[in-house]
């Protein structure tokens, strides 16, 4: 929307009631009353702060306006033209609608006013839709009569916005809120409470953080998101917490590191970046996860072309928090279809943020960045028998480990030197390189440093587990009965905390873990090796798979029992090679 902005002075005039009206006007900053004639002089009818709308009458050609509008301290406002006014209702998604509410409040406010004061003539004029706000509305009706959409008359998801930190009176609130009016399925509340985080906040603040935000979510289960934050000099910044806890393990899943920064002038794209940001941080149940996926591809749409949207006058921490916003988003649409454009774009976006960090750049945000990158690129492996997505997603995991400070954020820290023990141990199975092996073991005791037993132990599980298929893989690579025998013990210590009844899956996984390096080990060992454990841990795995319908688990899980029972009717003991263990260090790690 085209427009000028011009400072106005103290007590300035910046139109009177009955004048033709030329231009509407949004208050940038200061504050602007509107009053009108009323038997016994001037009636307030509104206080305008920043982002409010005035001078509405401009939609109509031949309407004078309908109040005076004066400044009542030093004030900066914009002015926006009949024409551009018009193009903007008529191409901005929620436009009308945003103008419509605001106007609705005033509206409401007008007639208290008017009626203490005994306006009661002005008061029926206006009631009965006359006027400007009668004519407005039988515009927006006729324009936007089927502009939202609802499911049985209930949105497809529940949205709660808490009142920004240093908004005295909630303009700054309602104006985020309005951003999102035009979203068919969703509905939008403001709460009368504020949630902080402090800058540059460590994992203990972060979690604090996390932990109110689920307590405000869980007085009430109907809503699927809270949105909160602050409003500053260069506009929002704002945090995302979903109802429930986040699953960690899903493309495009954000953290309370992740906030989004916008300008607060409310000009395109910002209302779609922050309409894609919280559909990307929703985490639906399962009866709305394919609801959640159409609606997550139509808030795509506006911003096919994000870095061609991105404006100029956004600064580069506005820029690389839309981008990584964006590339989040694009994460999730590769999971639910992976024959779609959006690994690509994800990529996209997410270098093209990297490149809008400050030089020499080696914090959290830039940790972030590289993991998110790192999770789209290890994903997009799978799908790939090219080699070069898990090289690329190790150099972005190992970039993003060199970025995070342990003692400030250990859990962050350990997430990643999991994830990148993973992305070790993946890429050593598709080129065999025990190098690799070496410096996954060493990535797994790192997390394991993060993750101590007693504190975390379903994390631990997780990691030990882990750590465990490496051993047995580079314990059958090296001939070696001793590594091996880690790799057993490690997968035991696993299963321990992992009950079968609680954690089928998980239980299945370290049970096949520790069936296969059973087998490897007496296929390996000099000795003699009992294989009825392993039978017995293979069995229990595949009764699990098959109980769940997991057929591709089930499908491996059989093929590792048909060569252990071929083990069992003729055992070949090999060469036992026994290797030096490499435990991690704190410095390297």
């Amino acid at each position: 929307m085209d427009s000028e902005e011009k400072s106005v002075g103290r007590d300035e005039v910046i139109f009177r009631e009955g004048e033709p009206s030329s231009a509407a006007f949004m208050v940038v900053q200061g504050q602007i009353e509107l009053t009108k004639r009323g038997s016994s002089g001037p009636v307030l009818v509104g206080l305008l702060g920043p982002l409010d709308f005035f001078g509405e009458t401009t939609l109509f050609e031949d309407t004078p306006y309908d109040v005076t509008a004066r400044a009542s301290e030093k004030s900066r406002i914009r002015l926006v033209s009949r024409a551009a006014l018009v193009e903007w209702l008529n191409t901005e998604p929620g436009a009308a609608s945003r103008l419509g509410t605001m106007l609705a409040e005033r509206l409401r406010h007008t007639h208290h006013l008017i009626l203490e004061q005994s306006e009661r003539q002005v008061q029926k004029n206006a009631g009965s839709g006359g006027g400007i706000l009668g004519l407005f509305g039988k515009w927006l009706k006729k324009r936007f009569s089927n502009k939202r959409t609802f499911e049985g008359g209930r949105a497809s998801f529940q949205v709660a916005i808490a009142t920004v930190n240093n908004d005295v009176d909630g303009a700054w609130t309602r104006a985020l809120a309005s951003q999102l009016d035009g979203q068919s399925g969703l509905a939008v509340k403001i709460l009368p409470i504020s949630l902080q985080i402090e800058p540059g906040a460590d994992q203990i603040q972060a979690t604090a953080a996390a932990l109110r935000a689920r307590q405000i979510l869980a007085k009430d289960s109907d809503l699927d998101l809270l949105i909160w934050g602050d409003v500053h000099a260069d506009g929002y910044s704002l945090w995302f917490s979903p109802q429930g806890i986040a699953d960690e393990d899903r493309l495009g899943v954000g953290s309370l590191f992740d906030s989004l920064e916008l300008p607060g002038d409310q000009q395109p794209p910002s209302g779609d970046v922050l309409a894609l940001t919280l559909f990307a941080a929703l985490e639906p149940p399962d009866d709305r996860r394919a609801k959640h996926a159409q609606m997550l591809r139509a808030a795509e749409v506006p911003l096919q072309d994000m870095l061609s949207l991105l404006p100029l006058s956004w600064n580069l921490e506005q820029q690389r928090t839309a981008l990584a916003a964006y590339g989040r988003a694009m994460a999730a649409l590769s999971a639910v279809d992976p024959t779609g454009p959006w690994v690509t774009q994800g990529v996209e976006a997410y270098r093209a943020a990297l490149l809008r960090l400050p030089p020499g750049e080696a914090g959290m945000d830039a940790a972030q960045l590289h993991k998110h990158l790192g999770a789209l690129l290890m994903a997009q492996s799978e799908r790939s028998p090219d080699p070069a997505w898990l090289e690329a997603a190790v150099t972005e995991l190992k970039a993003a480990v060199d970025c995070i400070n342990k003692a400030r954020h250990p859990l962050e820290f350990g997430l990643l030197q999991n994830r990148l023990g993973l992305a070790l141990y993946r890429l050593d199975l598709v080129i065999g390189k025990p190098e690799l092996l070496k410096e996954a073991m060493i990535a797994f005791q790192a997390a394991l440093q993060a993750f101590p037993r007693t504190e975390m132990p379903k994390r631990w599980a997780e990691v030990m587990h882990n750590l465990a298929q490496v051993l047995q893989v580079y314990g059958d690579q090296m001939k070696s009965a001793e590594v091996l025998e880690r790799a057993i013990e490690t997968a035991r210590a696993a299963i321990e905390f992992r009950p079968r009844a609680a954690m089928p899956f998980d239980w299945a996984a370290s049970q096949n873990t520790l069936g296969t390096a059973l087998f490897m080990l007496a296929k390996h060992s000099r000795g003699a090796v009992k294989l009825e454990e392993a039978t017995e841990a293979i069995n229990g795995a595949l009764e699990v798979y098959r109980q769940y319908g997991a057929t591709r688990q089930a499908e491996v899980t059989e093929k590792n029992l048909v060569h252990l029972q071929k083990l069992s009717k003729q055992r070949r003991p090999g060469t036992a090679q026994p290797v030096h263990w490499f435990e991690a260090d704190d410095d390297k790690a």
